[in-house]
């Protein structure tokens, strides 16, 4: 048997670019290579205590078992009470699934609204998993520029919307460009929704990394939209709980009861004892948060002013990213394409970026400032040297 013989659906399937970046860099570092990584979307932070401390008391008293596929009821209550804390909204355990990472719970997302065919408007630039998780579940991508600034292009989402659309996703705060979108144009945004019934698919990893703009929620913003929007979050960059794998949806008791069907074929519950450890990282969702904004919000200021002496970018509002306008390099002819342009810097500079080919937008690099400011000074030197 060979690659012939697997099926259509896994080999239209495009790789990872960040996981592609991240074992070739791998490779380097196990050569003996020192590679500076500002690839990889993972705080340096480590787990919070509490944390660990929570996980390892839940192992220890047999919470090993199957359990609920929707999510421990102590973890659902817990994010309801966060979410109400951070969005002054009600909602119950009945409107929250949890999963393995936000990856799944997107992936159960487009499965449980898309029919074969059916059209999802998505804004470039886009994460990298998006357009594979549509085309999963037998849907087609229909990418939209944005505005300039990287905020929606509110005419250009209106004129993709044809007879077979079926969703519009956003992502804020935004990977890869740090942009937050405001509380006027997610309104706006609604309108389009409601105007052509469509479905929202709010992708809110980072919402409490927000620096210069608050986050808004799109589906508190009024009752309609709470009902047409399936909100994603996840535990990985606000908790630092990257391995943990856990994320969760928000969205109307209905699609949650029918995703808890599909989840309980698809992978049953979630490994109990990471959600506990999960509701006492909620608990104290202020002491690991503002630390960690805190220190991102300095790096975000001193990487944006060196990096911007070399590249033209927005100054991120949210998230940990700066996505780096290489066209300048481009029209010199030093090289071709952000691929280029970071197998330049991986070989040249030893410090690894991601082409923002992977997230449908030529002629950018994306910098995640997760490493430390040590690091992040050291690699706008090295760089500095090789696109002198």
């Amino acid at each position: 048997m060979n690659k012939s013989d697997l099926s259509n659906k896994i080999l239209a399937i495009a790789p990872s670019g960040s996981i592609s970046i991240a074992q070739a860099i791998t490779e380097l570092r196990e050569k003996g290579e020192k590679i500076i990584g500002l690839n990889v979307g993972e705080p340096d932070f480590k787990t919070p205590e509490v944390v660990l401390n929570a996980t390892k008391k839940a192992l220890d008293s047999g919470r090993t078992k199957y359990s609920l596929v929707s999510g421990e009821r102590e973890l659902r209550d817990a994010i309801a009470k966060y979410f109400f804390a951070r969005t002054g909204t009600v909602i119950g355990a009945q409107n929250i699934l949890v999963g393995n990472g936000s990856k799944q719970i997107i992936y159960n997302a487009f499965q449980a609204i898309l029919n074969d065919g059916d059209e999802v408007i998505i804004p470039v630039p886009y994460w990298v998993t998006i357009p594979e998780s549509v085309k999963l579940a037998g849907g087609v991508s229909k990418f939209v520029p944005s505005q300039k600034d990287f905020h929606l292009d509110l005419d250009a989402i209106k004129a993709a919307v044809s007879k077979n659309s079926k969703a519009i996703y956003i992502n804020t705060p935004n990977n890869p460009t740090g942009i937050v979108y405001n509380e006027k144009e997610l309104l706006a945004l609604g309108e389009i929704a409601k105007e052509h019934n469509l479905w929202i698919i709010a992708d809110e990893a980072y919402e409490s990394l927000t620096y210069d703009r608050k986050f808004v929620a799109i589906n508190t913003l009024s009752e309609d939209l709470f009902e047409r929007t399936i909100c994603i979050q996840s535990f990985s960059k606000t908790f630092c709980m990257t391995g943990f794998r856990l994320g969760y949806m928000i969205a109307n008791e209905v699609v949650i009861k029918e995703i808890d069907k599909f989840q309980g074929h698809l992978c049953g519950n979630v490994a109990p004892f990471t959600q506990l450890g999960a509701v006492d990282a909620l608990a104290i969702h202020e002491q690991i948060s503002f630390p960690l904004v805190e220190e991102m919000k300095k790096r975000r200021d001193i990487t944006f002013e060196l990096f911007s002496k070399l590249f033209d970018c927005h100054k991120p509002e949210g998230a940990f990213y700066l996505f780096l306008d290489i066209s300048k390099y481009i029209k010199s002819g030093l090289v071709k394409n952000s691929a280029e342009m970071v197998e330049l810097l991986i070989r040249d500079a030893k410090v690894a970026l991601v082409p923002g080919s992977a997230f449908g937008q030529e002629g950018f690099i994306r910098l995640a400032y997760t490493a430390s400011i040590d690091e992040l000074k050291q690699a706008y030197e090295q760089i500095a040297k090789v696109l002198a």
